[in-house]
């Protein structure tokens, strides 16, 4: 079985914790004792329901301030594939997080809130994945609950990140509607956008391909820095 690592990214309250923690939990992939904490954690309780991006927010400064700081990492199987979750921060003054958990990912799932559309967060992430030549992205276009669950603002934001993905060469990129909060094309696909024609977000990861290992015929190990020996005992034979 193969194994898939990706990253979530997107600007602030994009919804990309909510999104793991919707995958984590519709995929039956939460232990009970897990289900339980964030349960009594969870400030919407009294309307019955759980806060699931308390799955990735582990350090208690995210969890009292309600955003993620460092990568969390998350991990589930499915009965196709293992995967690895990069949960990256969305704030621009913990980019290099970001850049961190992207570093090591095969691909990126780029979310997109459908009130705010492509923002500059958008496009820094998106150029980050570029640089470090990402070969898949998956931009999920998120909240589609609170847009009515609109074919035509969902048709408008793919418009603006196609052109943004054509500026940085981007090429192979799919869209997806979805509503993190709710479970819509999260799993399964949702009957609320019946105008959607595509797979749900885990099938399009247990299908999207995995690169290939690396070749370890001629490995390289890069040393960034060398400390020689200065004492009489040991000397420097350079």
């Amino acid at each position: 079985m193969d194994i898939l690592r990706f990253l979530t990214a997107g600007d602030v309250d994009d919804g990309k914790s909510t999104l793991i923690g919707r995958l984590l939990y519709d995929s039956k992939n939460i232990m009970i004792d897990q289900l339980e904490t964030i349960e009594r954690q969870s400030k919407n309780k009294e309307e019955g329901e759980i806060d699931l991006a308390l799955l990735t927010d582990g350090l208690r400064a995210e969890r009292e301030q309600g955003i993620t700081i460092d990568v969390a990492y998350r991990y589930f199987t499915t009965p196709v594939r293992k995967f690895i979750i990069a949960d990256a921060p969305g704030h621009v003054q913990y980019t290099r997080n970001m850049v961190t958990g992207a570093s090591n990912a095969d691909m990126m799932v780029i979310l997109v809130d459908a009130r705010h559309g492509v923002t500059e967060q958008t496009r820094r992430h998106s150029l980050i994945a570029s640089l470090l030549r990402l070969p898949h992205i998956f931009v999920a276009i998120n909240k589609m609950d609170l847009v009515d669950y609109s074919q035509d603002v969902y048709n408008n934001i793919v418009i603006a990140y196609a052109e943004l993905a054509k500026e940085l060469g981007v090429t192979d990129i799919k869209y997806i509607p979805i509503s993190a909060l709710h479970g819509d094309n999260i799993v399964a696909l949702s009957k609320t956008m019946p105008w959607y024609e595509g797979e749900s977000l885990l099938t399009m990861l247990e299908t999207v391909e995995v690169r290939k290992a690396v070749n370890l015929e001629k490995p390289r190990f890069p040393v960034q820095y060398v400390i020689r020996p200065q004492t009489e005992d040991l000397h420097d034979y350079r």
